[in-house]
């Protein structure tokens, strides 16, 4: 089964510790998201089954990595953050079972850009969120341009990720979740390391954000129809964000 080729799943990782984070737990995870939320999950079967990649999402809610792990079961991915958030004994026991690398406050994004590439070349998966912070009000926001320079020296592929509906059930500046409301996520077809670096880096970065946005907005009309206009509900994200920003795009 491949649920158990952990070697080609997660090169260098514990099996057991895979096999309770990434099946078990990830399977409570799944129960509990689909139950409340009736998550709908597709383009799994874009993920590559094999080498390092580097899944880009966009950043709704704390929910995030939770929706992309119950979508890309196959390929578990680490994460990083700020050592500071492992001063908690449960918490730090979750992180490191998840695969989290604690980053020391002071070293910057060249201190995680290295812990990355540590990731990657080990043939392992990394989750990043280029907008670097949660949206404030639904719409996409700025990509920060460390994400270009660490697809060109990592080589690495990459699976670009979007999650709709997850703003609304946890925006940020609330301390709980609501127990109402939709979510969708999905994964594009997988682009390579080199096709993103073409030309400038600014135009890999646009196509990276375009693929995102048009797959999130495919998924916002699809929670739209399947609750009749309940969820999500009207507000910035309903615009992409080269009509809200055109200064933000190249134009292509």
């Amino acid at each position: 089964m491949r649920v158990f080729q952990i070697r080609r799943r997660v090169p260098g990782r514990p099996a057991l510790r895979v096999l309770f984070w990434w099946t078990f737990i990830r399977g409570v995870v799944w129960l509990v998201l689909a139950m409340v939320y009736r998550v709908r999950r597709s383009g799994a079967e874009h993920v590559p089954h094999t080498g390092p990649i580097v899944y880009v999402a966009n950043h709704q809610s704390h929910y995030d990595p939770c929706i992309v792990g119950v979508l890309v079961t196959d390929r578990p991915f680490s994460g990083i953050a700020r050592a500071s958030l492992f001063k908690s004994k449960l918490l730090a026991w979750i992180m490191h079972g998840i695969g989290v690398v604690p980053i020391e406050q002071g070293k910057g994004d060249s201190g995680a850009i290295k812990v990355a590439l540590d990731e990657l070349a080990a043939g392992r998966c990394l989750l990043i969120f280029p907008e670097g912070s949660r949206t404030p009000d639904g719409a996409l926001g700025e990509f920060q341009r460390g994400v270009m320079l660490l697809i060109k020296r990592s080589g690495a592929t990459v699976v670009p990720v979007a999650i709709e509906g997850a703003f609304d059930i946890w925006p940020i500046g609330t301390n709980f979740p609501k127990l109402a409301g939709r979510i969708a996520v999905q994964a594009g077809p997988p682009i390579s390391a080199r096709e993103l670096d073409q030309g400038n880096g600014k135009g890999g970065l646009e196509r990276l954000k375009r693929e995102i946005e048009t797959i999130r907005l495919q998924l916002r009309a699809q929670l739209r129809r399947a609750t009749r206009g309940c969820y999500p509900a009207t507000g910035p994200g309903d615009a992409p964000y080269w009509e809200q920003n055109p200064e933000s795009s190249d134009g292509r």
